[in-house]
């Protein structure tokens, strides 16, 4: 599907200026990175602004390849295994999956492969779950192959945002952050301004919108023309 994404943006920041510095550092970083031209590859392949991709792994790893923090995320784009798998699931459903991304997907996991990739959490067609969930995880210490699901996952949470043609791409980031079940609580806030002064959103997701969005966040850095 192709669309335009407009970049939202609000006047509240998370980083100072003298912050916004380390920040384009840290943008300089990705840019340079060995995974770099993957990010780019991904990006076009889900119809998303480098620009976006870039913010989110600037936010969630500062572009470098950790490993799993404490609440399961893991890698640039701090992907959970679950994460993963039900963005797998989404795409199989919807015939979205490349061939080049199920041979992929069926390298790193030949559990999450069967049943056409179409994995739910009871044991289905002798599929393991827990099984198909640890081989994914395992494959998301891969910054290709983290790209290549987080970007995927992106897409689907904007393509749920969309409504006849307008992208809520402020409610698209934090639920990236926060996960499906932060939805009703952001619903019926539109803009990053309105999710952050008035939405029950955690405050960690608040934060999150603010370091994307945000004046001096990594999207206003790298577009620096964007109205606050």
């Amino acid at each position: 599907m192709n669309r335009t994404i407009p970049i939202p943006s609000t006047q509240y920041a998370y980083y100072s200026d003298s912050q916004a510095k380390a920040n384009e550092a840290i943008i300089k970083r990705i840019k340079n990175a060995p995974y770099y031209s993957n990010l780019k590859k991904y990006a076009a392949q889900e119809n998303l602004p480098v620009s976006l991709v870039i913010a989110i792994v600037a936010t969630e790893s500062g572009g470098r390849q950790v490993g799993k923090n404490s609440a399961g995320a893991v890698g640039i784009m701090q992907m959970k295994k679950i994460a993963a798998l039900e963005a797998i699931r989404r795409a199989a459903i919807s015939k979205d999956l490349t061939a080049a991304e199920k041979k992929k997907i069926a390298k790193v996991s030949p559990e999450v492969a069967k049943n056409d990739f179409k994995i739910y959490r009871a044991r289905l067609d002798g599929v393991d779950y827990e099984k198909a969930k640890n081989e994914l995880e395992q494959g998301l210490f891969n910054a290709d192959f983290n790209l290549m699901l987080g970007t995927m996952l992106l897409g689907q949470i904007i393509d749920s945002y969309t409504n006849s043609g307008k992208i809520y791409l402020s409610k698209a980031v934090a639920i990236y952050n926060q996960g499906s079940s932060a939805r009703s609580k952001i619903q019926p806030y539109n803009t990053a301004t309105e999710i952050i002064e008035k939405s029950t959103l955690r405050e960690e997701g608040k934060r999150y919108i603010k370091k994307v969005l945000g004046r001096n966040g990594y999207l206003h850095i790298q577009k620096p023309n964007l109205t606050l």
